[in-house]
């Protein structure tokens, strides 16, 4: 939704500027997403689907999980973090957001700079008592879990990377990318028809 508004805004822009509305529509062809903003990355064969986005606040966050849940109406995990050194007070925010709208909740380091990133993990993990999460540190394992764990048909959004392709630490920054991560990573053919199966055998049993 907020792209459509984005969309509409840059050519209602073209057309204060008295551009050819011929030639508008000839570019809105050519437009392409982008990177890292609601950038779907991977469709798996069992109709997982793993997005990556830069929200890295909490406005930007609600956002962008209500716009999935408007266009897909699936379960939702989310796997983010939050900066250290920062805004302290949009951890508890962004841990009630992901509380709200998300099944499953991957806690894990974004930018922690020179604070300690346990002490982050546990500021958010706070908030989300009650709700089925998991504190897992490392970036490239918590994506790779959340995939693993992923059932048919859910969506996957990767929160507060988006585009950057590092990690800073403080002391050491690391080369670390959420896209390339994504598109490593291949789910078993046979783990994804025993899933399709649970997956069926659960509707079945929920539906009687």
């Amino acid at each position: 939704s907020f792209q459509i508004k984005n969309l509409s805004m840059a050519i209602l822009a073209a057309q204060l500027c008295n551009l050819n509305q011929i030639k508008i529509d000839s570019v809105l062809k050519k437009i392409k997403n982008v990177d890292g903003r609601l950038d779907l990355i991977k469709k798996y064969p069992n109709n997982i689907r793993v997005f990556i986005d830069y929200a890295h606040t909490p406005d930007a966050l609600q956002k962008v999980i209500k716009s999935i849940k408007n266009s897909f109406n699936n379960k939702i995990s989310l796997v983010f973090g939050c900066g250290g050194e920062r805004d302290f007070k949009k951890r508890s925010l962004m841990a009630k957001i992901a509380k709200s709208f998300c099944e499953k909740i991957y806690v894990t380091d974004d930018n922690p700079r020179k604070e300690d990133p346990k002490k982050i993990r546990k500021e958010i993990i706070n908030y989300l008592k009650g709700s089925n999460y998991f504190n897992i540190g490392n970036r490239s394992k918590a994506i790779k879990e959340a995939i693993s764990k992923a059932e048919p048909n859910e969506i996957i959004l990767i929160a507060g990377k988006g585009h950057e392709n590092y990690q800073d630490y403080g002391n050491k920054v690391i080369s670390i990318s959420d896209s390339k991560i994504i598109k490593k990573i291949r789910i078993n053919k046979k783990t994804i028809s025993q899933k399709r199966q649970n997956y069926l055998f659960n509707s079945k049993i929920l539906n009687k």
